[in-house]
């Protein structure tokens, strides 16, 4: 992993090296800051300084709910974190030899609504938390001296911006950075949906020849006509030209976007092939004019096919590839969604280790920088747009019930644009989610032309990728629009498993999807990893419920697992969830302000028992773990030892003393029923031996007290 970090930032300077024709100024760091609603040309005397990316709910998005506090619209239970305005500012000198240049401003993400103020102008507003947002500067700057830059945010609570509902928070802030770039008056556009303004397109892969289309939106600043040249370069992983085109292109004058459209093969392709080998290309895009570069763009390029087919499943280049996955949340402990590239780094490696090979990103687009994590690492990602849950009814606006749906659908619309285009040349990106939980009931009408419509952009967007969507219920219109479907399913934890065990709700909803394959979006339990159960396990209480032992989490998992892996009625599977994460109106396992079923704490300090279940699963590397291991008090001495391993044999000893050698079972469990531990301190030692000999060593330690 720190091999594929390092090429990363490798990759990413050659990246900023080769843009030296354009600059980009990080705008991230020492902002003032209030949390209140100001006047754009209010003093600044008692704001405070904050460290940008920022959000004003890092804290009171965990803490849980306020005893009596009022249930808001579209928040879980009693949520009441601060949900309103907060105002940036931050001076920005810009140099006069700026002058005759272009120069934008483009955010990552803020949340919910940002309006960007310049030297006291309107610049521009943007609706949306998740996607990036760019305006044009040149004609308000005042060149030579220092800029006063300020930014609106406002996370209220509103019927109009998805997503309208979710089991998550929505953070206030500008919670990702903030960057200035200064262009040559003719460049690639960074304003079409504050794309990289290059889209790759694979039209074709054999083992002679690949064919990439490069589209690159040009623009001229210009008040005159202009003639400049498209140079393209497609480079491989060493740097070496392989491919390369030129074209010519007028350009009218007065801020006109031209798009330019070109093709090169790439001879004896080497493709990007997921975890196995996610080898990348590059293409370096110029812009020429008078024979010199003045603009410059490179982005990767991955050469692949997804598909998905009823007989063989999941196809990544037209070979059968495992959809491990599992879903995340851009959320950390006292971080909420403010989270740093070192974040990203530990929460890929504990991804990477666990065997995940794909990533539903929930129920959001998330950074740039995880995309590019999972480029390298071959991770594959699928990608929502936040409509989530509710949509838009009578209620909202009853003197007219159609207001506010036309409304939400054009940002709905717009934020699907933005995740697309933003996201278009990332090879780790293989699905485009719609939806996730419409709980549409009698409102399935609304839904329906929503989801159609949303189904429609991605294709006309991007037809090289898949479709899906996530659903928690039978019957709704929605659930027969995307290309293909997911469900999400609890058994054992939102309901019982004599209500179904998992593989009768997997048989339930492939029969619903007419005995096409479907993937599970999302299956799991939830656990506090220092509560624990001894003896026969009983089923805790779901939602809000006091006591979330380890131990039944496990046991739900291991039990859903036997009845997943090689089910050849799903194309993937996607665990719920990775992390723990800010559910502020939740109180799980008498934690506040979370939601549990995470294979890993919020604070990223612990691994549930669950992780190396997948682990010794997914993943070849010889491992062994013995489970329940924070039960360090116990009180019944006769116990059930189990350790997960993908070891041909184990080995457990007590005190000194061998229990014999297991063999694991298909789910990779090795078990010791009715061993006795003695009285006080008592030492387990489990030693596994790989097929080759190799032999993996874990142990700990758990003292006998008296019962009650």
């Amino acid at each position: 992993m720190k091999k594929i970090l390092t090429v990363l930032v490798l990759f990413l300077g050659a990246l900023a090296t080769a843009q030296a024709q354009r600059q980009a100024t990080d705008l991230t760091g020492e902002w003032k800051f209030i949390l209140k609603d100001a006047a754009p040309d209010a003093a600044t005397t008692d704001w405070t300084t904050v460290t940008v990316p920022h959000t004003w709910n890092a804290f009171d998005g965990q803490d849980g709910r306020t005893p009596g506090a009022v249930r808001r619209t579209g928040e879980r239970g009693g949520a009441d974190y601060f949900r309103g305005v907060g105002w940036y500012e931050r001076e920005v000198q810009i140099p006069a030899a700026w002058q005759g240049r272009r120069v934008f401003i483009r955010f990552e993400a803020a949340s919910e609504v940002a309006t960007v103020y310049l030297n006291g102008q309107p610049i521009g507003e943007h609706k949306g938390s998740f996607t990036a947002f760019c305006f044009e500067l040149t004609p308000f700057l005042k060149y030579g001296q220092a800029n006063e830059l300020r930014v609106r945010v406002d996370n209220s609570v509103t019927r109009l911006i998805a997503p309208l509902a979710g089991d998550f928070n929505v953070d206030g802030g500008i919670y990702r950075p903030v960057r200035l770039i200064t262009t040559d008056p003719v460049c690639v556009t960074p304003l079409d949906y504050a794309s990289p303004g290059v889209f790759l397109t694979t039209t074709s892969i054999s083992e002679p020849a690949a064919q990439v289309e490069i589209k690159t939106e040009v623009s001229n600043g210009l008040t005159k006509d202009a003639t400049a040249e498209v140079f393209t370069e497609i480079k491989d992983a060493g740097g070496q030209t392989v491919a390369s085109n030129r074209t010519t292109v007028a350009l009218p004058a007065g801020n006109t976007t031209q798009e330019v459209v070109q093709t090169v093969a790439i001879a004896n392709p080497h493709l990007w092939n997921g975890r196995k080998d996610p080898y990348l290309y590059s293409a370096d895009v110029k812009v020429v004019r008078d024979g010199q570069t003045v603009d410059e763009v490179v982005q990767p390029l991955g050469l692949r096919t997804v598909q998905v087919t009823d007989d063989q499943g999941f196809l990544l280049n037209g070979q059968p590839y495992p959809i491990h996955g599992v879903d995340r949340h851009q959320d950390l402990k006292d971080h909420g969604w403010a989270i740093s590239p070192a974040d990203h780094d530990r929460d890929m490696q504990m991804i990477v280790d666990m065997g995940v090979t794909a990533i539903r990103l929930a129920h959001y687009p998330q950074s740039e920088y995880f995309h590019d994590l999972c480029d390298h690492t071959g991770v594959l990602l699928w990608n929502e747009v936040p409509f989530v849950n509710e949509v838009p009814d009578a209620k909202d606006d009853p003197a007219n019930p159609s207001a506010n749906t036309q409304v939400f659908q054009a940002n709905l619309d717009k934020q699907m644009h933005e995740m697309i285009l933003q996201r278009y040349n990332h090879p780790a990106v293989a699905f485009w989610g719609l939806f996730n939980e419409l709980n549409t009931g009698t409102n399935d009408r609304v839904a329906l032309p929503i989801v159609q419509h949303l189904n429609a952009l991605a294709h006309q967007l991007d037809h090289t990728r898949i479709t899906v969507a996530a659903s928690n219920h039978l019957a709704n219109q929605t659930n027969f629009v995307p290309d293909r479907m997911a469900y999400n399913v609890y058994p054992g934890w939102y309901s019982t498993f004599a209500q179904g065990d998992i593989a009768k709700l997997i048989d339930q909803r492939f029969a619903e999807q007419h005995d096409r394959r479907i993937a599970l979006s999302e299956y799991g339990a939830g656990a506090n990893p220092a509560q624990h159960q001894e003896g026969n396990l009983t089923a805790p209480k779901a939602n809000n419920g006091p006591q979330h032992p380890e131990e039944w989490q496990t046991y739900v998992h291991e039990r859903d697992w036997a009845q997943i892996q090689g089910n050849p009625k799903l194309w993937g599977t996607f665990i719920w969830v990775m992390f723990d994460f800010a559910s502020d109106g939740r109180n799980e396992g008498s934690q506040p302000g979370i939601n549990d079923k995470g294979m890993v704490t919020q604070d990223r300090q612990i691994k549930k028992d669950v992780y190396y279940f997948y682990q010794a699963n997914w993943t070849d590397a010889p491992m062994v773990y013995i489970t329940s291991r924070r039960d360090v008090e116990r009180k019944l001495a006769q116990t059930d030892l189990k350790v997960y391993s993908n070891c041909a044999s184990v080995e457990l000893t007590l005190n000194g003393k061998s229990l014999g050698k297991v063999a694991p079972d298909d789910i990779k469990v090795a078990r010791w029923s009715n061993v006795t531990l003695q009285p006080g301190q008592n030492e387990v030692v489990a030693v596994g031996t790989a097929a080759d000999g190799k032999a993996v060593r874990d142990s700990c330690e758990w003292t006998l007290t008296a019962g009650p």
